[in-house]
């Protein structure tokens, strides 16, 4: 019980924060990360997707990049969770592409989750 309140307080604070600022990568990522571990993948796409239009209704180019590089990462963990390989490959390897080598928040996105499978990548931890 005490885990479950935690986590609607922690997104409760995600939601506050993305108020006011919808294209926060950090509130984004954790809360993408979030409703990913309750449960609700489909729903993380889809708040995904509805920052991905305001990026692109207001032409912020990077943050458009960001939430693809989250949605792709998201995805790729999904397939991968539900052994569907081929896909998760192809969603991997678009975070890959997404991401350029001097990415700002390259090692933030390393988590030990995100490194769960990385397919077809020689990367190290």
């Amino acid at each position: 019980m005490a885990r479950l309140l935690n986590a609607q307080d922690a997104r409760n604070v995600f939601e506050e924060i993305l108020v006011a600022n919808p294209l926060s990568f950090e509130a984004l990522f954790e809360n993408a990360l979030l409703m990913d571990r309750c449960g609700e993948g489909e729903a993380v796409i889809r708040r995904l997707q509805e920052a991905l239009d305001i990026a692109g209704e207001e032409n912020k180019v990077k943050e458009a990049r960001d939430v693809r590089l989250i949605m792709a990462q998201i995805q790729g963990m999904i397939y991968s969770l539900l052994d569907r390989n081929e896909e998760a490959k192809e969603q991997f390897a678009k975070y890959r592409e997404l991401s350029p080598k001097k990415f700002e928040v390259k090692g933030y996105l390393r988590t030990s989750l995100s490194r769960m499978k990385l397919f077809g990548s020689n990367e190290k931890n």
